[in-house]
């Protein structure tokens, strides 16, 4: 998304500081721009991926929807790691909660917005004037994404997406005298890219809600907002803050900084959680922009490990660890 330019002097200075938790990026400006965004074509897509799940210590697990509202029955959990694929084309986009995303429509050729205008991502709105045929919604004709050209990303595909979904139910056995928390304790991003050269992209993010469905009900979408986790040494454009509403475009936004638990699980009880695990891109992230995603050429692979922690205190990961490899 975009910044000004005293901010921007700012964020090259900090680069020269460790940062923890939050993204870092370089890209030429205009005076009168206040974010960045990516620039409004088709080569910043990035196709699909994976999520696999491992779960230890007491913890079972059962694949699921986002729109389910009933929890598993016990027979469809299990031990064993839960794959789950998802192929979606994602586009940039801001958010500071995780649930209401925003974007430009208004980028330069250098991924510069010309205005801090953004507009609302609604999967239901439609396509608009005499080409609207040509494209699967607004969001993807504002991306300039036909299904034609989706097609040719994904099989099947007809346009683009802000976000993913991955969803399973956890059943989490507490035996102990004490309270035990569900502890993320991995938290790997593996992607292909173009050729072996350091990659600093960092916009991926992985927004995960949990909900307690022990009385046997579930919400029909995400739950409450654990938190969302970023690459380490992410940083957005103007520090702390991402896309909020179409006017407001300065809202704050928190990403995973410590250790930090799923759930607490009481004593001596079982309890049952709704996970949701939304990854989506970044706008406001300072490695966003047309370069850095011209070289990513293969699915991502997200492996994540669950464990429960019998001293209730969270001990697991504080941000998403990037492992890109060589493509072709």
């Amino acid at each position: 998304m975009m910044k000004t330019n005293a901010k921007r002097k700012n964020s090259a200075v900090k680069k020269l500081i460790p940062a923890a938790g939050m993204l870092a990026l370089s890209a030429s400006m205009l005076a009168t721009s206040t974010y960045a965004w990516f620039t409004m074509n088709t080569t910043v897509t990035v196709t699909g991926m994976s999520l696999k799940t491992t779960v230890e210590s007491n913890l079972l697990i059962a694949d699921d929807t986002i729109a389910s509202t009933a929890k598993k029955a016990d027979s469809n959990f299990s031990t064993a790691t839960l794959s789950q694929s998802v192929a979606k084309i994602l586009e940039p986009v801001s958010t500071a909660n995780g649930k209401n995303f925003f974007y430009t429509v208004d980028a330069l050729a250098n991924g510069d917005a010309r205005t801090d205008a953004y507009t609302a991502y609604n999967a239901s709105a439609v396509a608009t004037g005499g080409n609207a045929s040509d494209y699967m919604d607004k969001f993807s004709q504002d991306y300039g994404l036909t299904k034609n050209k989706a097609k040719s990303l994904i099989s099947g595909e007809q346009g683009a997406y802000a976000y993913a979904d991955y969803v399973f139910q956890l059943k989490a056995d507490n035996t102990s005298t004490n309270p035990e928390v569900i502890d993320l304790t991995q938290l790997d991003l593996t992607y292909t890219k173009a050729n072996s050269e350091v990659d600093t992209n960092k916009a991926y993010r992985a927004a995960i809600f949990v909900e307690d469905i022990t009385a046997g009900t579930a919400t029909a979408d995400a739950g409450e907002l654990v938190g969302i986790w970023a690459p380490t040494g992410a940083d957005n454009f103007t520090d702390g803050k991402a896309v909020n509403s179409a006017s407001t475009v300065e809202g704050d936004v928190t990403y995973v900084s410590a250790a930090t638990g799923l759930a607490t699980v009481p004593a001596n009880s079982t309890k049952y959680y709704k996970v949701v695990v939304r990854m989506y891109i970044e706008g406001e992230d300072e490695t966003c922009y047309t370069a850095k995603f011209n070289t990513l050429v293969g699915k991502w692979t997200l492996d994540m490990k669950l464990k429960l922690q019998s001293d209730n205190t969270p001990a697991g990961v504080k941000s998403i660890t990037m492992l890109p490899i060589s493509g072709e």
